[in-house]
């Protein structure tokens, strides 16, 4: 098969639509057969495979059903020791690359994941496809060429983000901006800054970024920190926008916004709280950003499509699974208790499930519990003519609050911080919220201590910054102060236990486990 360098050479789009965007047109029945089939391919390589053994445990495996009975959920912990070692051998296929994340809350601080050649070609194909359809317009239509210029706002190697502007080299020619070379020299905050004024001077075709980022470069430019750096345009149609710009602040006292300068064919984004900031990306550089859904050790999972409003999954890179908020309910109230699963043909509209994941094509997880939770939003997508189940990505599991996809915090580190600020405080619950355009955590404490709300809220933040450095990012890269604080009553959580005959959860408390806290301190 041609590369899609060739066949954009060649000016062969319905070649390129069928290649890349052909998951679009399946039925339901023939997802199910794409997913089954390749299930069925990796139980095999996995049969071969010491970890694999492991996994699938005494039973023979013949059948999609036989693999969701025998063989157990898993989590980080059950690859810990196989893959930080590095232990190819284990595998069921050779790794051509180990790819890396943070484990907050782990036994270690990073967690590794095996990619085999094929592993990264599908994944590169994935990519590809939500690159191509952030530049479409409708079925069939897109306008991502060869030579495009690429604004690259994405974390750097070994992350999995970092391994992109490599492996597209093997399919299409960007001008990456900064320039690879240049890039491996920089910061993540001074990639994103030369990037940007790269893009100003010389024009800038594609974004792929953490929307919060692009949303910081939206708001230092319009408050003029981002906008006195730029330097002379490099081409005609870059000199016209930034004498039109400049008759803008200068004439008529406007502020700049981003898209006064340059015009993007397509912005791809991710991360955590992507939904809560499209309207933002969307006012500063006037283009509606399309959402990919992926992960370290899932690689491309979903993407969005024309209409922005729900995730379809791609069929052939990890085998899909869901459990009901039902059962990851059970799961928290019985001890012991293992939750059920459902197949994607089985997920409801309004329900909102954890997503388990199979890796295909020789990968190492099985049956593997990520930690994202999703919201089936439709059986099928009417206005793309997409005949899949829709779905939209809420948050990480309740015991991590994920800030902006920077930093994903855990009880543990909030604990540690309010006991290494002197504090004496004893209890306490925090969760997620979200103000007028950005989320933050709320920690709700009692009102005993002697000291101002600003000086206590002071203590805990810096020892969160210091404990976690993703934490400090999100002050030092986006600007965002997230912590937030909640005085209540002293005996609040003491007269939570005694009526509930239960403590609090202390992070990410239910809304009903929130309110009753609340009343407890009304009426202390």
């Amino acid at each position: 098969m041609k590369d899609l360098r060739q066949m954009l050479l060649d000016e062969d789009y319905d070649r390129i639509w069928k290649a890349y965007l052909g998951f679009l047109d399946l039925e339901l029945s023939e997802f199910m057969e794409i997913q089954e089939r390749l299930l069925l391919e990796q139980i095999d390589l996995l049969s071969k495979c010491k970890l694999g053994k492991k996994l699938l445990g005494p039973t023979d495996i013949h059948n999609m059903n036989d693999f969701r009975k025998y063989v157990p959920l898993t989590t980080y912990d059950d690859y810990a020791d196989t893959l930080l070692n590095q232990r190819s051998e284990d595998l069921p296929s050779e790794p051509l690359h180990w790819v890396q994340t943070t484990w907050k809350g782990g036994k270690k601080p990073i967690k590794l994941a095996p990619y085999s050649k094929t592993m990264v070609e599908e994944h590169t194909k994935m990519f590809l496809s939500s690159l191509i359809l952030s530049t479409s317009k409708k079925r069939g239509h897109f306008t991502l060429r060869n030579f495009d210029r690429f604004l690259y706002g994405m974390a750097p190697l070994p992350y999995l983000t970092g391994f992109a502007p490599y492996i597209l080299k093997h399919e299409i020619d960007f001008k990456y901006l900064p320039s690879t070379d240049q890039a491996e020299k920089l910061s993540f905050r001074d990639r994103n800054k030369v990037g940007f004024n790269l893009a100003v001077k010389r024009g800038a075709d594609l974004f792929f970024g953490l929307s919060s980022v692009l949303v910081k470069i939206g708001e230092g430019f319009e408050s003029g920190s981002n906008s006195g750096r730029i330097g002379m345009p490099s081409n005609f149609k870059q000199a016209v926008k930034m004498l039109k710009a400049g008759y803008k602040k200068k004439i008529k006292r406007e502020r700049l916004l981003p898209k006064d300068l340059f015009e993007f064919k397509g912005i791809v984004c991710g991360g955590t709280d992507s939904d809560t900031y499209k309207s933002q990306i969307e006012y500063y550089f006037g283009k509606t950003p399309l959402e990919i859904f992926g992960g370290t050790e899932s690689a491309a999972v979903a993407t969005e499509t024309w209409s922005r409003n729900g995730l379809t999954f791609f069929p052939d890179v990890n085998f899909i699974e869901f459990i009901p908020e039902e059962e990851m309910i059970k799961e928290e109230e019985i001890e012991g208790y293992i939750p059920k699963t459902l197949l994607f043909n089985e997920i409801i509209p309004g329900e909102t499930y954890e997503l388990v994941i199979t890796k295909l094509r020789g990968g190492a997880f099985v049956r593997y519990r990520i930690g994202d939770v999703l919201k089936c939003v439709g059986l099928t997508n009417v206005e793309d003519e997409i005949n899949l189940p829709q779905v939209k990505y809420l948050d990480r599991v309740n015991n991590i609050i994920d800030l902006s996809g920077f930093t994903r915090i855990t009880k543990q580190i909030i604990g540690d911080s309010i006991k290494l600020s002197g504090l004496e405080i004893k209890d306490w619950t925090a969760c997620k919220e979200y103000g007028e355009s950005r989320p933050y955590i709320n920690i709700y404490i009692e009102n005993g201590l002697g000291e101002s709300i600003s000086g206590i809220r002071e203590k805990i933040n810096d020892q969160m910054k210091l404990l976690d450095s993703d934490y400090n990012d999100v002050h030092a890269l986006l600007g965002h102060d997230p912590l937030k604080l909640t005085i209540l009553e002293d005996g609040s959580f003491e007269k939570y236990k005694q009526l509930f005959n239960n403590n609090i959860s202390k992070i990410n408390p239910s809304g009903e486990e929130l309110a009753k806290l609340i009343t407890c301190s009304d009426g202390v």
